[in-house]
């Protein structure tokens, strides 16, 4: 018989106080991936970790949803979680959905980075990597965070500021068997400025590879993106839809090998549906980095 696992009440609260100041807010998302059923709060940190809305989110995930918050954070008020909705960087973050302790090698192994700040381990092998950190802004964080994920071999979709985390103390129920979230508390009083990590490097120059949109002029690539895209289910707050809004894009400028131009216009419809819908400048900026730093041969849709 499987050894029940059970959630530990106090981890999340502490994780609130020590993650964020006092007068933070943060959002709160939740999933199931039973049923796709998706809930956000957001609100200030003491509402959060007010022991009603606690036994809320305990009972939520009693019935298998996921318990999420967001990594940096809201602006007192807001109550999104989308990019102009982020208030303050709270900490530098990289996630490895494989080889977490490897990953962990690499990162003890770099002189030029400080040691973390704190370990999440959301199931065997993942591990999400904190820096308390201030005086960041939320480009040069964003873009600091693709280039350590490239370095280190993290997830390179994980590096937007509007990044979730799972709540420690709840219970990871993606997979079949329920998993603990825990997390390994180090250095937590120290804050990281800029100056401690590695330097921004520019933005490289374009991969020797075929110029995105040379195949676009062959008759019907356009069209068949889009009839692509139809299919696709549109992103949701809350739902990794960041996550999943990069994987689009790189469908797009890499894979379809469209400009930026064509590529908005094949998003426009699909993204009406996203909930909520992202501006054009946040797609704009997400079709670069896909075109950048995304893993899919460009053109190999065509």
């Amino acid at each position: 018989m499987a050894r029940k696992v059970e959630v530990n009440r106090e981890s999340a609260v502490r994780f609130f106080r020590l993650a964020y100041e006092p007068t933070d807010w943060v959002a709160v998302f939740l999933k199931s991936y039973d049923s796709g059923r998706v809930a956000q709060r957001v609100g200030p940190l003491s509402w959060t970790s007010h022991e009603r809305f606690q036994q809320w989110l305990r009972a939520m995930n009693a019935h298998r949803f996921n318990v999420y918050v967001s990594v940096n954070a809201v602006t007192v008020g807001r109550r999104a979680r989308t990019r102009d909705a982020i208030g303050s960087v709270r900490h530098v973050f990289l996630e490895a959905d494989r080889d977490g302790d490897a990953v962990l090698a690499r990162v003890e192994a770099r002189s030029d980075l400080p040691s973390p700040s704190y370990v999440l381990h959301s199931s065997p092998g993942r591990v999400h990597v904190f820096w308390r950190v201030t005086g960041f802004d939320c480009i040069y964080v964003e873009r600091l965070q693709r280039q350590l994920a490239n370095e280190l071999e993290t997830d390179p979709a994980a590096t937007p500021i509007t990044q979730t985390t799972r709540l420690p103390g709840f219970l990871n129920h993606k997979h079949q068997q329920p998993h603990l979230v825990t997390i390994d508390y180090r250095d937590v009083d120290r804050r990281f400025g800029p100056e401690d990590f590695p330097a921004v490097r520019p933005t490289p120059p374009p991969p020797l590879v075929p110029p995105r949109g040379v195949h676009a002029c062959e008759p019907g690539v356009v069209e068949r993106a889009r009839r692509y895209l139809a299919s696709v289910p549109p992103a949701i707050s809350g739902h990794h839809g960041d996550v999943h809004t990069f994987r689009v894009c790189c469908r797009l400028a890499r894979g379809f090998a469209l400009d930026d131009e064509q590529a908005l216009a094949v998003l426009s419809e699909w993204n009406e549906r996203c909930q909520p819908p992202w501006t054009a400048v946040e797609l704009l900026d997400k079709l670069r980095c896909a075109a950048l730093y995304g893993r899919e041969p460009v053109g190999g849709l065509l």
